[in-house]
């Protein structure tokens, strides 16, 4: 099997996308910025307390809170509103929840969280690894036959990382340079877009219907008018496809074509256990109602819970963040066509805010790098809509 790991930089965040055999089978997002990331540690400050739940939450310089409860609390513990306290992240934000903290750090968090004299919270206090390290930790064993970068900085970085952590690499490393993005390159960027999308085609007819909900991650078969067996048996390899692609994890249902017999359910429930193939799964097994459970350890957020908000009574939508950070990569691709070209940007007053505010360092990094500032208009626009345009004057 031939595995390659491609990697795309751009404002603010990093992609990754597994290929084995020319197929992607696992994408990831990490952002770059000052996102908390599970083991990364924080002298915070309690914000609010919730003797309700019981919990507090602490500002950790987020774009939200990081949530305590009180079981991530040492014995005795009892938090004061406005006391600062060192906290490690457990759980990593998504789009629509807070950061699970706790106070209740190993003896090798301990060594790491010296607090300055001077210190005031909120303050980064040790940094776990980099995104692009979290990136290489997760797709890079075993390690594949290639590794290609689009990015310099990136590219000396995976160099350190693999000496350290991989000594024994004997894949190549390489610096994508063509014109052509590196993921338009690789076919990765239509990919993309089917692994965000709602429905995914089933091979032969039928689809899946993915949705996540606060509780679990729903997934309904339509077997496109075959028979129950050989739909759920197409319909199971899909499952399983989609669950690594997305990285989909926690309790799922998957909401197969009813089937009586005991030999068929398990032919279905074999292809599911051999394609993901994961030590992180546990398989519960068919239900009365003939839905069949499995649960995937969460260790991060999957691509949906980062990229997309759930609103009461409304679809998902992209967050501020998303959309400002596909702003300045957009921006950045044109600013490479139009050298010489001054060009502004018009967006929605909520990503205006966040250009201001949690993708300003992504914005920084970009200005640095064209050698000037980017003017920024907030108009009455579709939040989603983006104007790229040059510009005459000096801003």
């Amino acid at each position: 099997m031939t595995r390659r790991l491609l990697l795309t930089v751009s404002p603010g965040e990093i992609w990754a996308a597994l290929v084995e055999d020319g197929a992607p089978v696992a994408l990831r997002l990490a952002r770059t910025g000052g996102t908390p990331r599970a083991g990364d540690l924080y002298l915070g400050r309690v914000v609010a307390l919730r003797p309700d739940l019981p919990a507090v939450l602490v500002d950790i310089g987020a774009e939200r809170p990081g949530f305590l409860n009180g079981d991530d609390m040492p014995a005795g513990a009892n938090p004061r509103e406005g006391q600062a306290v060192v906290v490690a992240v457990r759980k990593a934000a998504r789009a629509d929840k807070a950061a699970g903290l706790t106070m209740n750090l190993t003896a090798e968090d301990v060594a790491k969280a010296l607090v300055p004299a001077d210190a005031a919270p909120p303050l980064l206090l040790h940094r776990r690894e980099t995104a692009l390290g979290d990136l290489l930790a997760a797709l890079a064993a075993p390690a594949p036959d290639e590794i290609v970068i689009d990015d310099a900085e990136a590219l000396a970085e995976a160099r350190s990382w693999l000496k350290r952590r991989e000594p024994d690499f004997a894949g190549a490393l390489i610096h994508h340079r063509d014109e052509a993005p590196l993921f338009e390159a690789h076919g990765i960027a239509a990919i993309v877009e089917t692994a965000l999308a709602p429905r995914a085609a089933v091979p032969g007819g039928g689809a899946i219907t993915i949705e996540l909900t606060q509780a679990a991650v729903l997934i309904d078969v339509d077997g496109g008018g075959a028979g129950a067996l050989a739909a759920n048996l197409a319909a199971a390899g899909e499952v399983a496809r989609q669950i690594r692609l997305r990285d989909l994890s926690g309790p799922m249902i998957v909401d197969f074509i009813g089937m009586k017999d005991r030999s068929h359910r398990d032919q279905v429930a074999a292809i599911l256990a051999r394609i993901l193939g994961d030590t992180d799964m546990n398989y519960l097994g068919w239900t009365r109602l003939g839905h069949f459970e499995l649960v995937r350890r969460r260790r991060r957020p999957s691509l949906t819970e980062q990229l997309f908000e759930h609103r009461p009574d409304m679809p998902p939508a992209r967050t501020a963040l998303t959309v400002a950070l596909d702003a300045l990569r957009r921006f950045e691709r044109e600013s490479r066509g139009a050298p010489g070209k001054r060009l502004g940007l018009a967006v929605h007053p909520e990503i205006a805010a966040c250009l201001d505010g949690a993708a300003q360092g992504a914005r920084r990094a970009l200005e640095a790098r064209l050698g000037y500032i980017i003017a920024i208009t907030a108009e009455t626009r579709p939040r989603d809509n983006v104007a790229i345009a040059p510009i005459s004057r000096e801003t």
